[in-house]
């Protein structure tokens, strides 16, 4: 294949390493990015002096994911916050409304502040759902990827082809 072009001694060069051996945790990025340059026994040689590559890249994914995870528990309660004071305010806006001797303005002006907070809320969980909706897609993305480097390092045919009849 053309794009696979890198030998060993090229690879080692762009690792700043003189064998497969020496590859720390650090460097395994850089080298699964190079993974799909490299001729294929040039990679397959690099992954058999480093046995521990698969469990490396799960490590770093998975310290990817506990990322994620902590990004999304700190938006949990960042929401979790937000909606409380908003009960509030609608639960106090309530007690208000339901007082005796208010004229119909009051009244008005009182729902309207109810609507108000209700529509903020709204806006809220649309937010929040744009907001877990993209660090699910970011998520994907790294995992698909990993999985895309290790199996065209493999030999597994990762394109994907398009008809293009009309």
């Amino acid at each position: 294949m053309m794009g696979r072009t890198l030998t060993e001694q090229k690879v080692l060069k762009k690792l700043g390493i003189d064998d497969f051996r020496q590859l720390t945790k650090d460097k395994v990025i850089t080298m699964a990015s190079l993974l799909d340059k490299m001729d294929p026994e040039v990679a397959k040689k690099a992954l058999e002096q480093f046995p521990d590559f698969a469990n490396t890249v799960n490590e770093i994914l998975a310290g990817y994911k506990d990322t994620l995870d902590k990004g999304l528990v700190s938006n949990d309660e960042s929401v979790k916050a937000f909606y409380d004071i908003s009960k509030a305010i609608i639960e106090s806006l309530q007690k208000e409304l339901d007082k005796d001797g208010l004229d119909f303005e009051e009244k008005k002006y009182i729902m309207e502040q109810m609507k108000e907070i209700s529509e903020k809320v709204d806006k809220k969980d649309s937010e929040n759902k744009r907001f877990i909706t993209a660090i699910t897609a970011i998520g994907s993305v790294v995992i698909l990827g990993g999985i895309g480097i290790l199996a065209s390092t493999l030999g597994g045919n990762t394109k994907i082809e398009f008809d293009n009849q009309d």
